[in-house]
């Protein structure tokens, strides 16, 4: 770039600037965008293969090759418009196992990494999520917010519709409490009770939400006219006789237990939002008075 001054009489010769904008000028947050945005018309190929977030890049390709190439591109392009790659911080994810480093251009290597947090999150090569459930920053009621909004919806997945037996809570239990000890950090030798535990992670007991499910999907179908099909298959009897030995559990016995545990009868289920109140069992995060 080679600008002139002008003058009342004239201007000057044009004047070599060897120097950009310093650190802190006002111009900075003006020029730097606009020189992103020249850079960017050239280089972006497609919006799932660059993410461009102020200085921020991120570069995401399905080959080693292909990933080496765009690094070595981009690093060229911005070397000429008076910007420069920081090698140190640049880092590389891969979900093949046992790939080689990539270079830069002058043949310095990227260092390949785990993980790595990119613009507040915590991303990793196999795709877990054990950075953040584990991280020790991460506090204890986020993660329980967490687990309530992803992990136990995902776990009760049309549960409504299970006859479970006593031997399925008990599973479902065991494992939701080694899900909540292994993100506090704990383990059985801590010898810290249930109670605390799902005290600190504000946790209910999965068996109580499920029954919670199941109640709300039977008030469903019970507001529905006598005419409608699923109204029909909930009260249908077979005619045939049950075979010997301890029968099996239906899913109306099952409800039929629910009833009396929540202490709600079938009749309460026709106020929709007084249904919801009765049988709603909260977390220790939402309960209230």
């Amino acid at each position: 770039m080679a600008p002139l001054q002008q003058y009342a009489h004239g201007q000057t010769a044009a004047i070599d600037v060897t120097v950009g904008v310093h650190q802190g000028s006002a111009l900075s947050p003006f020029l730097f965008p606009l020189t992103m945005d020249f850079i960017s018309e050239e280089l972006v190929d497609g919006p799932l293969k660059t993410i461009l977030y102020a200085d921020d890049i991120a570069l995401i390709a399905e080959s080693k090759e292909e990933l080496q190439g765009n690094l070595q591109k981009w690093q060229k392009v911005l070397a000429g418009n008076g910007l420069r790659l920081n090698v140190k911080k640049t880092k590389f994810l891969s979900s093949e196992k046992g790939m080689e480093s990539i270079t830069d251009v002058y043949g310095e290597a990227i260092e390949k990494v785990q993980d790595f947090l990119y613009l507040g999150s915590d991303l990793a090569a196999d795709s877990s999520v054990n950075q953040v459930l584990c991280d020790r920053r991460c506090s204890r009621t986020l993660k329980g917010k967490v687990y309530r909004a992803v992990v136990r919806p995902t776990m009760l997945y049309s549960s409504e519709c299970w006859p479970v037996s006593k031997a399925h809570e008990r599973q479902l239990h065991s494992a939701e409490m080694r899900m909540l000890r292994w993100t506090c950090g704990w383990t059985r030798l801590d010898r810290i009770r249930n109670e605390a535990v799902r005290t600190v992670m504000q946790i209910a007991p999965v068996q109580l939400k499920m029954r919670e499910q199941r109640l709300r999907w039977f008030g469903h179908v019970l507001r529905r006219p006598q005419s409608h099909p699923i109204r029909k298959a909930m009260e249908f009897e077979a005619q045939d006789k049950r075979p010997r030995g301890a029968p099996k559990k239906r899913w109306r016995d099952v409800i039929k237990k629910d009833l009396a545990e929540a202490k709600v009868t079938a009749e309460d289920a026709v106020n929709r939002m007084k249904w919801r109140r009765l049988i709603r069992t909260a977390d220790p995060a939402t309960a209230r008075d």
